[in-house]
């Protein structure tokens, strides 16, 4: 609503009306109902104010507003800008629409922003859509497929205008008939003379490739009404190949796409595309970061009317520790991750052949001799001989004896990678990592090129197929950016060196090299649960001062856990909030309430938003009337809040009343609570709105009775 416009999602509940309400300010109307029209044109029950007078006519805004925004609604958009943070009615709307979202834990508020206005009470890191730019018939379309993705409408029941759009070849997209294996993370083969090296080996159907549950079953109702495969299994058991088989039998013609990164996935997700197949192979790279995949993108591309196909693949162990479940009322650093796992058909591939699939394996091998060279290996499975699995452990297990300076670099690589790196690994990082891994006798009698003696050992190719250690390039030809660790080598390691203590060097090298913040903070989660505090910090802190704010966080909590008040301050003083609300939060728990309110409301007179919410719960706990109306007569919606309560608290009527009479909203609501308790009936409704008196509100148009 425009200072009484609104907007309210009510769920799937009995009383939902609207699939969507519009909160705005009258500023913006012209825009708005542009948008309202062009969602109504798609079939979305949408609640715009303009709309409905007959039926809000001679009804209590501060009665109906809550219900409509707060109950009745399945979203609310909240249209942000200046004039709207300046009203008290798209406050009151913001207000129920904020409880139900804490309340239901759900995507339910969903803004957009006409300026970089801040908002009280909507978090800094809550993503919003730009309407800069952007006309109102583009806008509508996102919305509607937001709503599909939330499953609020159907895919279709939008109403999508242009019958064949999505159908147009996405960016960086390929036909999957000419998808190459190798590029989509198929792994290369072992080298047999006289067989071409980039023809892969004849594909051994799988006894996961069949069945109702199976991969291609899966992928066939998927590809009919959009949907989400996800194969589980280790490394080098073939679940990638598996996969491109599938799609290429079953969606010769549809797209496939190879995103980057999350980033990509979610431009894709803006205008999914139709007939597609989103390729995410290790799946954990699309997961991980601040920025990582998050469950709306994959609803929206799910929702798409094309339809669209996401075809993933992630190791066991990793699938187990996204989808844990956190103790009651502890931390749970994986709910993203776990929230899009949950929207996946997981079909898991066994890291042993069945009789039945060897059965095929030693009929296949007749005509292809890599099958038959595999299928004579002993210990290790088809899938990881092809990928020289047996060779990559026999490189780096016999090295300790061979060539202790090559397993010292192959283990500081491997140690890094389990503990969180995904970044290449530079060459100096591993250089100063590897002394650790040797004796002293070794240390003492390195010859001068030892590092470059180890690092060609452990990056020799074997049977063609694969090295320990891969060079990856930096995007210069001839220069190398790093190296990154064969996967199954480094799942192998992960499990036998689990318990196993990091040296010092390893730790040191990494406040000296590492540069990438997600990886940075990755490492100090590592180090915070080995009780290695001093790395966790000074990673944390890498991090941070990169610019991940989640870091920045963590680093805070960890300081105030471990009761750092100097670097708290340090970090506070420097423009840190989270610090200085840790800060002002340790003080507090140790009485100094006077400097832990001087730290909020500095932060607050910074437009500090959440400092501002805790300054003025202070203010309401230490009982200090004076500074919580100053702050609320300048504005301060929190102030005025926590102002309302306390004289609610304290029965002051005269004050309350005073206060609605001139358009506080917070008060006239307290007012409205406690009026019936003193056997005031009838002053409810004369207080509950601003008069027509307030200098802040002037309604959309004229409301009967107010």
């Amino acid at each position: 609503m425009a200072e009484a416009d609104s907007g309210a999602g009510s769920g799937t509940g009995p009383g939902r009306r609207w699939d969507v309400a519009l909160s705005f300010a009258v500023a913006q109307r012209d825009y708005v109902e542009q948008v309202a029209r062009a969602l109504q044109a798609r079939g979305v029950r949408c609640f715009y104010d303009a709309d409905e007078q007959i039926e809000l006519w001679g009804k209590y805004l501060a009665e109906e507003l809550p219900v409509i925004y707060g109950e009745r609604t399945a979203a609310v958009v909240v249209f942000i800008s200046a004039e709207y943070a300046a009203r008290d009615w798209t406050r009151l709307e913001r207000r129920a629409a904020l409880n139900r979202a804490v309340r239901e834990q759900r995507e339910y508020v969903l803004p957009a922003r006409f300026d970089d206005t801040q908002l009280p009470g909507l978090l800094s890191d809550l993503v919003a859509v730009d309407l800069r730019g952007r006309t109102p018939e583009q806008f509508a379309a996102v919305i509607a497929a937001k709503l599909v993705a939330l499953g609020v409408t159907a895919p279709g029941s939008a109403g999508n205008p242009a019958s064949g759009a999505g159908m147009a070849r996405p960016p960086g997209a390929v036909r999957v008939r000419e998808a190459d294996p190798r590029r989509l993370g198929v792994h290369a083969a072992i080298s047999v003379p006289g067989v071409p090296d980039e023809v892969p080996p004849e594909y051994v159907p799988r006894d996961a490739d069949v069945g109702g549950h199976g991969v291609r079953a899966t992928l066939a109702a998927a590809a009919a009404r959009g949907g989400f495969v996800l194969l589980v299994g280790g490394s080098s058991v073939g679940k990638t190949r598996c996969a491109a088989e599938a799609v290429k039998e079953l969606l010769p013609d549809w797209w496939l796409v190879h995103p980057a990164g999350p980033g990509e996935v979610a431009a894709l997700a803006a205008a999914p595309p139709g007939r597609t197949v989103v390729w995410l192979d290790e799946l954990q790279r699309y997961l991980d970061g601040e920025h990582g995949l998050a469950g709306g993108v994959v609803r929206a591309l799910l929702g798409a009317p094309g339809p669209v196909v996401i075809i993933a693949t992630l190791w066991p162990d990793r699938y187990h520790a996204y989808t844990a479940l956190s103790a009651p009322g502890g931390p749970d650093p994986h709910a993203r991750e776990r929230e899009v796992l949950d929207l996946a058909e997981v079909v898991r591939i066994g890291e042993e052949f069945s009789p039945a699939e060897q059965g095929r394996a030693r009929a296949a091998a007749a005509r292809d001799r890599r099958l038959a060279l595999a299928l004579g290996a002993a210990g290790y499975g088809l899938t990881q001989t092809l990928a020289a699995a047996p060779q990559l452990m026999a490189r780096w297990q016999d090295a300790r004896a061979a060539d202790p300076y090559g397993w010292a670099v192959l283990t500081a690589a491997l140690d890094v990678a389990r503990l969180g790196g995904r970044a290449p690994l530079s060459a100096g990082l591993l250089r100063a990592a590897a002394p650790g891994y040797c004796t002293s006798a070794q240390q003492a009698e390195a010859p001068p090129d030892w590092f470059e003696r180890a690092l060609a050992y452990a990056t020799e190719k074997l049977h063609g197929a694969a090295a320990a250690l891969s060079p990856a390039g930096s995007g210069v030809m001839g220069q190398v950016a790093g190296y990154t660790v064969a996967d199954y080598l480094l799942q192998h390691a992960s499990r036998e060196r689990w318990a196993v203590h990091v040296p010092a060097s390893t730790w040191e090298a990494l406040l000296s090299h590492v540069r990438d913040p997600a990886d940075a903070a990755r490492l100090a989660d590592s180090a915070k649960r080995g009780l290695l505090y001093r790395y966790a910090i000074l990673l944390y802190r890498l991090a941070a001062d990169i610019g991940d704010a989640d870091a920045a966080r963590r680093l805070a909590e960890l300081l105030a856990e471990r009761g750092d008040l100097d670097e708290l301050r340090t970090r506070a003083d420097v423009g840190d909030g989270y610090a200085a609300i840790q800060l002002a939060w340790l003080l507090a728990r140790r009485g100094d309430l006077d400097e832990a309110v001087q730290i909020l409301r500095a932060r607050a007179d910074a437009d500090d938003a959440d400092a501002a919410a805790l300054l003025a719960g202070l203010l309401r706990e230490r009982g200090d009337l004076d500074e919580l109306r100053t702050r609320a007569d300048v504005g301060d919606e929190d102030a005025a809040e926590q102002l309302a309560w306390l004289l609610a608290e304290r029965g002051d009527l005269d004050e309350l009343r005073t206060r609605a009479d001139v358009g506080d909203v917070d008060a006239a609501i307290q007012l409205a609570n406690l009026l019936p308790e003193r056997g005031d009936l009838d002053g409810p409704r004369r207080s509950c709105a601003p008069g027509p008196t307030s200098a802040t509100w002037t309604p959309p148009f004229s409301w009967p009775g107010c």
